[in-house]
């Protein structure tokens, strides 16, 4: 599912994830995020730590409402990047249970696609 919302995230989508950290570095986070969604070829590295990927942490960290699909984005871009080893330091059973929340109110298609990413990432919650 991961691959199929990157593809289809709307400018404005992209620009509200950008923005995640009260506007600082907006622009710059925009365009490392429009390189991202390029493609497979474009993924986290360890040069852009922090262009794009605090704004994702930030945009993972809080459902806002009429976002969820930037809020899925981003929490399974934080999965993805724990799973190849590029975040070290996100603790997963503590976000899922501090998530939890926000986890339930989504549809059930992004629920699921979450939930099951936490789960083969050895995830409990507790």
């Amino acid at each position: 599912m991961l691959d199929e919302l990157l593809q289809s995230l709307t400018p404005s989508e992209l620009m509200f994830i950008a923005e995640c950290d009260y506007g600082v570095d907006a622009d710059i986070h925009f365009e490392e995020l429009k390189k991202l969604v390029a493609g497979p070829s474009h993924h986290l590295t360890e040069g852009l730590y922090w262009h794009p990927y605090e704004v994702i942490e930030l945009c993972a960290n809080s459902l806002k409402p009429g976002h969820e699909r930037e809020f899925v984005t981003c929490t399974l871009l934080v999965l993805r990047a724990v799973a190849s080893g590029y975040d070290t330091s996100t603790n997963l059973d503590l976000k899922l249970a501090e998530r939890a929340q926000d986890y339930d109110v989504l549809p059930a298609p992004y629920r699921e696609a979450i939930l099951d990413a936490y789960l083969r990432l050895g995830a409990n919650g507790h």
